[in-house]
């Protein structure tokens, strides 16, 4: 089985990450906003929320990351 894209990073976060963390570690590569907007139709990574809040595990958003990587093109 290949090596995940993201493996470098995964002993770097946090077991457990909230939207604001998501910015705090991808940067612009997907925003807080967008992730919110996929979460109101269910097609975000797995979710839990705590009062108000919602967290990701780590292993979660990883997951759903890289589930929506497009395949390279080797033409």
């Amino acid at each position: 089985m290949p090596e995940s894209v993201f493996a470098s990073i995964l002993p770097k976060l946090p077991c457990l990450l909230s939207r604001k963390d998501i910015g705090k570690y991808f940067g612009s590569l997907i925003s807080i906003g967008y992730l919110a907007n996929l979460d109101s139709h269910n097609r975000g990574p797995q979710k839990c929320r705590i009062g108000r809040k919602v967290i990701y595990r780590k292993e979660d958003f990883i997951a759903w990351l890289e589930s929506r990587l497009a395949p390279e093109n080797h033409e």
